[in-house]
């Protein structure tokens, strides 16, 4: 017979996710250990516990206290009760280098899950037999955009269109490989893949200042010029990609690829 039931809810647990790449891949986690995460936003008595799953968040305040019911809990009991938010901001970066730095912000409260979305930089970026695509993007009046999302969807000859993402450096240099592209059949009657290629940027962005991919807005591409020479944009660059092959993109017309806020 159970007498009484001791009820301790957990706090708010950050999952720092390797994102690069195919976008529907089984997730994989980054240990915190191998990071450098640093918060500068929240409650002084904020407790921090670095996991091997992620970072786990505990506060007094945003956490539902512990209570003991009398015999065994009901659902009513077991459920957590709204808690006080609170706003967490920090930075995360990876001091090998094969990650890209950003920054991040959520509200912490009522145990839940944040997921922090870290790509590999062009160092940590492998190309496999599978081929990818490279480049460096920059606005129109050639400032580059730094920390910029990269975004491409390839639609193979058979099967559902693939997503893939990465993520331009400081420099405004990015690697993408597309591992999960099928390769080419012996009698395929078309020897590329139609691909759309899409960008988040923002011109505020400096090299020295990582951002809140969260927060980055698409941005138009140029899809070539007019008879003036005057660029030409669109929301995505339509590209061809040749499984197998490592190709560099750019705007048609242009030394790179060329953004418009």
């Amino acid at each position: 017979m159970i007498t009484e039931t001791l009820i301790t809810h957990g706090g708010d647990l950050i999952e720092w996710r390797e994102s690069s790449g195919y976008v529907d891949k089984p997730p994989r986690r980054i240990a915190p250990t191998a990071l450098k995460i640093e918060f500068s936003k929240a409650p002084k008595s904020l407790r921090i516990y670095h996991k091997t799953n992620g970072t786990l968040l505990w506060h007094k305040e945003s956490s539902a206290p512990s209570k003991v019911v009398p015999g065994k809990a009901s659902e009513e009991d077991l459920a957590v009760q709204p808690a006080i938010p609170h706003a967490i901001e920090g930075h995360v970066s990876d001091p090998t280098g094969h990650y890209l730095p950003r920054t991040f912000a959520f509200t912490l409260g009522n145990t839940s899950e944040h997921r922090i979305a870290l790509y590999h930089s062009p160092l940590g970026a492998r190309f496999s037999k599978a081929g990818g695509i490279y480049g460096c993007v920059a606005f129109e009046d050639k400032t580059i955009a730094a920390w910029a999302l990269i975004q491409l969807t390839v639609t193979p000859s058979l099967g559902a269109p693939l997503k893939f993402a990465a993520q331009a450096d400081a420099y405004g240099e990015f690697r993408l490989p597309l591992d999960r592209l099928p390769a080419l059949t012996k009698d395929a009657h078309q020897l590329t893949y139609a691909a759309k290629l899409e960008v988040k940027a923002s011109k505020l962005a400096t090299p020295e200042s990582p951002l809140d991919l969260d927060l980055l807005p698409p941005v138009k591409l140029a899809k070539g010029k007019d008879s003036k020479g005057k660029s030409v944009f669109a929301n995505a660059l339509d590209l061809t990609i040749t499984p197998g092959t490592v190709t560099n993109v750019t705007s048609p017309k242009h030394p790179m690829i060329t953004l418009k806020s």
